[in-house]
């Protein structure tokens, strides 16, 4: 099928390229959130010997979605996962504050197959410090349900938490609130441990797709949630001052620790 390109000429667009196209759309969508088109030629063009270029992505793009049932969006010069829908003006802006998050960081791009995993929406890695949180609740019996209305859902829960930059207080009484006994600093203290790797090892979209740990030790951006010194009470968190010391013990004011907008 013939489209045409911004200055009215005629582009053809194969079915098999359009499908190519979305299937890293849909890929960047998951793994990035939000991506403008100039990065995702970029992104496309990594992986490809068959160039492309801005012109191509949007007619594709567009084309297939109007068509066909797609895991992207598209708005303005940007394409999004299905965590920000154009028709809705709090994800618009939200992918705009994503953008700006995004800028001057290094975008993580793994390898091809690695990459294009990510059309799977259930998809995520690293597992491993979600598969030793989930050991550790099961270990200590702070959840007894398993599946999605137990553990598993739980976890999705707070990678959802996570990428939504909430804050450790909060998802610690989101567990809390789900009936998990973290009654003392010495079991939140303790449960913190396994939590916070989960934190520090999370892709981001803010990140371009890179975990804080990864950002911190590959270029020195120090962004980790610390571990923490002396014993987190939760229900001290909130009447701390926004300019003294993070009761986390990392030496930073509250408001650049865990107090963090």
């Amino acid at each position: 099928m013939s489209e045409k390109n911004s200055e009215g000429s005629t582009i053809r667009i194969s079915r098999a390229r359009k499908e190519l196209l979305a299937k890293y759309a849909t890929a960047a969508g998951f793994l990035y959130g939000v991506i403008r088109v100039a990065d995702f030629v970029e992104v496309f063009n990594h992986y490809e010997d068959e160039k492309t270029d801005a012109n191509e992505i949007v007619l594709a793009l567009s084309r297939l979605a109007r068509t066909d049932e797609v895991e992207y969006s598209m708005f303005d010069d940007c394409i999004t996962g299905p965590d920000f829908l154009p028709e809705y003006n709090d994800d618009r802006e939200n992918a705009k504050i994503v953008l700006v998050e995004q800028a001057g960081k290094p975008r993580y791009l793994p390898d091809k197959d690695e990459f294009l995993h990510y059309v799977d929406p259930s998809y995520f890695e690293p597992q491993k410090p979600y598969t030793d949180l989930k050991t550790y609740i099961t270990k200590y019996k702070l959840c007894i349900k398993t599946g999605l209305d137990g553990i598993d859902g739980d976890l999705i829960d707070l990678r959802e938490m996570i990428q939504s930059d909430v804050h450790t207080a909060e998802i610690l009484q989101s567990f809390i609130d789900k009936g998990y006994p973290l009654s003392d600093s010495e079991a939140i203290n303790a449960f913190l441990q396994p939590l916070t790797e989960v934190i520090n090892n999370t892709r981001l979209y803010e990140n371009n797709g890179f975990t804080p740990y990864e950002l911190f030790t590959r270029y020195e951006r120090p962004n980790l949630t610390p571990l923490y010194k002396e014993p987190f009470n939760i229900s001290t968190t909130k009447k701390i001052g926004r300019n003294e010391p993070c009761p986390c013990g990392s030496g930073l004011k509250y408001k650049k620790c865990h107090g963090k907008n």
